[in-house]
């Protein structure tokens, strides 16, 4: 693991601090509203997995992808990449709702979670001088 690329690393961090964050928020909302119980956290749990995994993996590719020097080739590996994340994610999601009878909201809201912690880079970024798409908002994490 250590051979990773350090951005792949950094980014993966910054998207796992979000999904932490939200996942405490959402289980916050659950209790107060009163339909708190285990099967909210185990939800939660599974989907934040899933969620940061799937993230994970997309990084991985998109790294390894780049590094092949080959755009078309590049573009190929993330879209089927894409596909195979999504079929992974709706497979880990069956199964905990399914299997381990997982709230559904909890499970699959937190599949949600990294798009709205990349939604909030933009402002990071511009809250510390940066303004360029790399990974200078992931200090957060540092």
């Amino acid at each position: 693991m250590s051979n990773l690329d350090p951005a792949v690393k950094k980014e993966t961090g910054y998207i796992s601090f979000w999904v932490i964050v939200l996942s405490v928020l959402m289980q916050a909302v659950f209790l107060i509203i009163g339909k708190w119980d285990l099967s909210v956290l185990f939800g939660n749990l599974g989907g934040a997995a899933a969620a940061i995994g799937s993230f994970f993996l997309l990084a991985v590719t998109v790294s390894k992808a780049v590094a092949s020097g080959k755009p078309e080739d590049a573009a190929k590996r993330v879209k089927a990449s894409a596909g195979l994340r999504l079929i992974g994610m709706g497979g880990i999601c069956a199964l905990m709702i399914g299997v381990f009878h997982t709230n559904v909201y909890a499970t699959v809201i937190p599949l949600l979670f990294p798009r709205i912690g990349l939604l909030f880079r933009p402002l990071i970024d511009r809250k510390r001088g940066g303004g360029a798409p790399d990974t200078e908002g992931s200090d957060l994490i540092d």
